[in-house]
């Protein structure tokens, strides 16, 4: 009876702990139906989680120390600001990945709680997602499409196909999901379905269409296969099969591609590349121009006047951000202060003992969500932020214990 009671009551505090995750998700689909909604929700699973690690009153030592020093130059920048309305509104949106890590850390001895989670989660995801392929052929208006006041409707599809995007109504956050579950399952699945489940995450994140994610994927696939040179000769005869096989759609991706390269790397036509030229001419060494300046949201909705400071020029589109997380970290904050920052969110891998497969995987995750935030605002999406820093301190522990994974 006891030993009942016993598992019951565990079971109850596993659901408690997982529950700001679902809620994460929750307000990522309220993002498109119900967006005041979807804000409240967040802010509850991020307080969940602060208040989970606070009553388990155990963190880890290192973040600790490295937070207590970039706590003082996010202070200090909040003074900067030329707006502290708009500052702090930057200021909550810091603390996000630390209330992460830290809820990371109170969800150390939870791995295979979270692995099983995430799995069925993968499951839900790729399940809707035919049932949005269903539907669109039928011709029905999917619940996160843009819908404009005169009635007519965005989706978000490439050349005509449309972009998988699992219950969580964005393209991007779903490759970004089946990216990292591809390597998780590759690295810690044992049973029966592993093939399966890879190759549900390889499927959905090319179905997603996001170009970050497939890169970070055959980037992460070369560097860490030993057989690199049946990767790129499968690649190339697959791209050639492609092209033979639809000769009109590998031209629309390939003319896409060339498109994104020219507006992003070689002519620099966009916030993108505009946010990256500020960067390197506008990064103070000690002091930055303070919490909301540029780059996020609150730099926009509160018209921060650097932007007419450094002529930056919008390219006529009308956005939230700059879609670039790293610009806006560095111009805000210096280059003292952005390096400290990084440092935190890469504290859970200064521990003294960290097992290879581990430290695999860590990297893994870490490289995932830089590159993506090199090209996005992920490093400020509770959604990113959840799918990759959830893992970082579970991982460490169950490794630590299964020295054989």
């Amino acid at each position: 009876m006891k030993l009942s009671l016993a598992i019951h009551k565990s079971k109850i505090e596993d659901a408690f702990l997982l529950f700001p995750l679902v809620l994460v998700f929750l307000s990522e689909i309220f993002h498109f139906i119900a967006p005041q909604l979807g804000v409240g929700v967040k802010f509850l699973a991020l307080l969940l989680m602060l208040i989970f690690s606070v009553t388990k009153g155990k963190f880890n030592i290192i973040s600790v120390q490295l937070f207590l020093i970039v706590l003082p130059i996010l202070v200090i920048h909040l003074f900067l600001s030329f707006s502290f309305r708009a500052g702090l509104e930057e200021l909550i949106r810091y603390l996000f990945p630390v209330v992460i890590i830290f809820y990371s850390f109170t969800l150390r001895h939870k791995f295979k709680l979270i692995f099983k989670f995430f799995i069925a989660f993968l499951l839900i995801n790729i399940v809707a997602q035919v049932f949005h392929y269903i539907l669109w052929q039928k011709g029905v208006v999917l619940w996160f499409f843009d819908i404009h006041d005169n009635g007519y409707y965005t989706a978000p599809t490439v050349n005509g196909f449309l972009r998988a995007t699992g219950i969580m109504g964005f393209f991007s956050l779903f490759g970004f999901l089946c990216l990292l579950m591809f390597f998780l399952v590759e690295t810690f699945y044992k049973g029966k379905f592993k093939v399966l489940l890879m190759l549900l995450a390889v499927v959905g994140l090319f179905a997603s269409i996001s170009y970050k994610g497939i890169i970070t994927f055959f980037i992460l696939i070369f560097i860490l296969s030993k057989k690199k040179l049946q990767i790129v000769s499968a690649f190339l005869l697959m791209t050639v099969i492609f092209i033979v096989s639809f000769p009109e759609k590998a031209y629309e991706f390939i003319e896409g591609a060339k498109l994104r390269t020219e507006l992003y790397i070689s002519e620099g036509t966009s916030a993108r590349s505009e946010s990256y030229r500020v960067m390197l001419e506008h990064t103070g060494l000690l002091l930055g121009e303070g919490l909301g300046s540029f780059g996020g949201p609150a730099s926009v909705t509160h018209k921060s006047p650097f932007y007419g400071e450094v002529n930056f020029n919008w390219y006529g589109l009308e956005l939230a951000t700059t879609d670039t997380y790293f610009p806006h970290l560095f111009v805000e904050i210096g280059l003292l202060g952005a390096l400290a920052y990084l440092l935190f969110l890469l504290s859970p891998l200064f521990r003294k003992k960290i097992t290879i497969p581990a430290l695999r995987i860590l990297c893994i995750i870490y490289f995932a969500l830089f590159f993506d935030a090199a090209f996005s605002y992920s490093l400020n999406n509770t959604g990113y932020l959840v799918v990759a820093l959830i893992w970082v301190f579970p991982v460490i522990y169950y490794t630590q214990k299964h020295e054989n994974v």
